[in-house]
């Protein structure tokens, strides 16, 4: 990968895609999973309702070891009751990781821009990568 950040599909090289599809493949055929992720917290920022990304996520962090905490719009108010730099830098603090399901693409580039942990596209007006 090109950095810390998923933020769109060509964050990835064609032989990360096939190197982690290979790898998930391998993990679900062989029914062990790793804990690789143990003591590791996802926070899911979401601006808007999700059935199959949440619940996709929240299975793989839980799967992989992980916690997880879903954020909703009216926790959050992302841009509206803080900026989008406070909650960055407050949940940097405080998670290992940011997946962020939001209306503006530039909401992502924000984010990525003040944190120093990872921030996954889990839906933007531009893609949804994952």
């Amino acid at each position: 990968m090109k950095g810390k950040d998923l933020l769109s599909i060509s964050d990835f090289a064609r032989e990360d895609v096939l190197s982690l599809l290979s790898d998930a493949a391998d993990t679900k055929s062989s029914g062990t999973w790793t804990t690789a992720l143990k003591r590791k917290v996802l926070a899911l920022v979401f601006e808007k309702p999700s059935l199959r990304t949440r619940v996709s996520f929240e299975l793989a962090m839980r799967q992989l070891g992980g916690q997880v905490i879903y954020l909703s719009p009216a926790e959050v108010g992302l841009g509206h009751r803080e900026s989008v730099p406070d909650v960055t830098r407050v949940l940097n603090r405080f998670v290992n990781v940011l997946a962020v399901r939001t209306f503006s693409h530039d909401t992502l580039e924000v984010m990525a821009n003040h944190s120093d942990i990872p921030i996954i596209n889990a839906l933007s007006d531009l893609e949804h990568p994952c």
